[in-house]
């Protein structure tokens, strides 16, 4: 009898312990106060981080405007070049275009409006459009 007993008595039988709720308390009030003490510290980093990002943004786009200008300087000079008379002449001859006669010289310059133009006469010559010279020469 005693060995049913003490059997009894001695069962393996799971812990079950009481959970501490002034120590769960205080870990979870230091971990709010370390939170809290902590986050204007990275707000302040991320601050930061975001400045220096935009610095970086600002010299890349500074860069960035200096090659566009140095592209459009040369530009300038490549359509000036290009649009001087005695290059223009060159490239005619080189492309066997004939010269035309001053009675055949049409010149036009930008009225007020815009897309407006108006005529001018050459010494010498008429000032009518093309299309009224062809329709007349049919």
């Amino acid at each position: 009898m005693t060995s049913e007993r003490n059997s009894r008595r001695w069962r393996n039988r799971a812990l079950v312990r009481e959970r501490d709720t002034r120590r769960a308390r205080r870990l979870w009030v230091g971990l709010a106060l370390s939170i809290a003490a902590l986050a204007p510290a990275g707000v302040y980093l991320y601050q930061q981080s975001s400045c220096v990002q935009l610095s970086y943004e600002l010299e890349s786009i500074k860069d960035q405007r200096e090659q566009l200008a140095e592209i459009e300087r040369r530009l300038a000079v490549r359509h000036a070049d290009a649009a001087a008379m005695r290059n223009i002449e060159r490239w005619a001859a080189r492309k066997r275009f004939e010269r035309p006669e001053s009675t055949e010289v049409f010149v036009l310059r930008p009225g007020g409006a815009a897309g407006d133009t108006v005529a001018a006469r050459v010494p010498g010559g008429t000032a009518e459009h093309a299309s009224a010279r062809s329709r007349r020469s049919e």
